[in-house]
């Protein structure tokens, strides 16, 4: 069964949920009762459109990404030539580098913590971080290799959401991805707006739903190649 990369930084925010639904409503997309919205948003399967969560408490800032595969490697099965073998190690290469895709108030000093990768149509060996000496370490240092990339910490999914996800991954023959970052902001009272990159690191991806979690409000929009700000201020 798999786990969602979902961190305490967004389980702290009891009404994410709820909210993050009625954003994926508002996006079109069907939300059935007693079901996380990653998994519904992924479900409704549409290229070219993908779903952002943001949460920030304190100095930690998270973010969530799901998304078809096709929007990232223009496939969506397991790889099967070399070619696609470099396609896919060419987009978790790209999505490790999570300070290159979000570009944070320079002021706020937010740098790169942890990210996270995981698909059921993809092994962890493929998705796996490689640093600079070619071996496939895994997103920590301390992670061996062929290890399925894990949060460092997490708590057990929204009630249903395993048995939903489950069901999803059954009977949908279509290969979604799961991915997740965490940053740390030294001086967090600063920080106001981030740009997100993806558009231009991915050009199967034309839509982004994004659902926002913070100590003072929750929000939604909608991001496209022509609008990739986001604001808190």
């Amino acid at each position: 069964m798999k786990q969602s990369l979902r961190s305490p930084v967004l389980s702290s925010f009891s009404g994410f949920l709820d909210f993050s639904k009625k954003i994926m409503l508002a996006a079109g997309l069907a939300m059935g009762p007693a079901t996380s919205a990653p998994a519904q948003s992924l479900g409704a399967h549409v290229h070219g459109q993908a779903a952002l969560e943001v949460a920030v408490d304190g100095g930690t800032v998270q973010l969530n990404l799901y998304t078809p595969l096709d929007n990232l490697v223009g496939f969506e099965h397991a790889p099967r030539t070399p070619e696609e073998h470099r396609a896919v190690r060419t987009m978790a290469a790209k999505l490790h580098q999570g300070d290159t895709l979000f570009v944070f108030t320079p002021a706020a000093r937010c740098r790169l913590e942890s990210s996270h990768l995981q698909s059921a149509a993809l092994s962890p060996e493929l998705l796996a971080a490689v640093p600079p000496s070619g071996k496939n370490q895994g997103a920590n240092s301390g992670q061996r290799k062929g290890e399925a990339s894990k949060p460092a910490s997490s708590l057990p999914s929204p009630p249903h959401a395993d048995e939903a996800r489950s069901a999803h991954e059954d009977h949908e023959p279509h290969g979604e991805l799961e991915a997740a970052w965490v940053f740390h902001c030294s001086a967090p009272q600063a920080l106001q707006e981030f740009d997100v990159e993806l558009f231009r690191a991915f050009s199967g991806l034309r839509r982004l739903d994004v659902a926002m979690a913070g100590p003072r409000k929750q929000s939604s929009l909608r991001l496209t190649p022509q609008s990739t700000r986001v604001r808190w201020r």
